[in-house]
């Protein structure tokens, strides 16, 4: 049995979905993608966003507090992990930046290392206990959709320690030179409809 605690807070037959936003451009194409994919969300979603442009993320500093305890020595990701840890699923939505993720965003994920640490050096397994449905959606410049794949590489270990499966990808390429984005946004929506499917 379960309750809830605040109006805010989902019931307990409702899904949480993190969207996580890596662009600096609130109204570009990764937005535009992750809108069309929060709108298709089936009701009775509850979504939570997590913006890595609107408060710098500290970077990892190998510090390895994590190694020994529990938890990250930094204190700016302390409302984040929360929210990490109880979604049902994540959809990241973020640009190319030279063949890699943005700075905050790349920040975010190394910060992951917690995970990293609870599970290979504490031993605990899974260091998430909640299964993760996830979602990329990435756009470039460029005319080619080689960046949004190699996002996807980069994604996957990390899926690993979070106990996520990386359920769909949608890659935009050809923004530089105005490419239609239509087809990119049908399958963001349509990732969005199947996601718990």
């Amino acid at each position: 049995m379960c309750a809830t605690i605040a109006r805010n807070e989902p019931s307990c037959e409702e899904k949480r979905a993190l969207l996580i936003f890596g662009s600096p451009h609130p109204q570009g194409t990764a937005a535009r993608l992750l809108g069309a994919l929060e709108a298709a969300l089936p009701p009775g979603t509850h979504v939570e966003r997590f913006d890595c442009f609107a408060q710098p993320i500290l970077p990892c500093n190998d510090c390895r507090a994590c190694r020994r305890a529990d938890g990250c020595a930094l204190p700016d990701l302390d409302g984040f992990y929360p929210r990490l840890e109880r979604a049902d699923a994540l959809v990241i939505a973020t640009p190319v930046y030279n063949l890699s993720f943005p700075a905050p965003l790349k920040a975010l994920i190394d910060r992951m290392q917690r995970y990293w640490s609870a599970r290979f050096v504490r031993g605990v397994r899974p260091p998430i206990t909640r299964e993760k449905q996830v979602v990329l959606l990435t756009t470039a410049g460029a005319d080619s959709a080689e960046g949004g794949g190699l996002l996807e590489r980069q994604l996957r270990p990390v899926l690993t320690i979070l106990n996520g499966k990386l359920k769909a990808a949608v890659h935009y390429a050809g923004a530089d030179a105005g490419r239609d984005a239509a087809a990119a946004l049908e399958a963001a929506a349509e990732a969005g409809r199947r996601l718990w499917l």
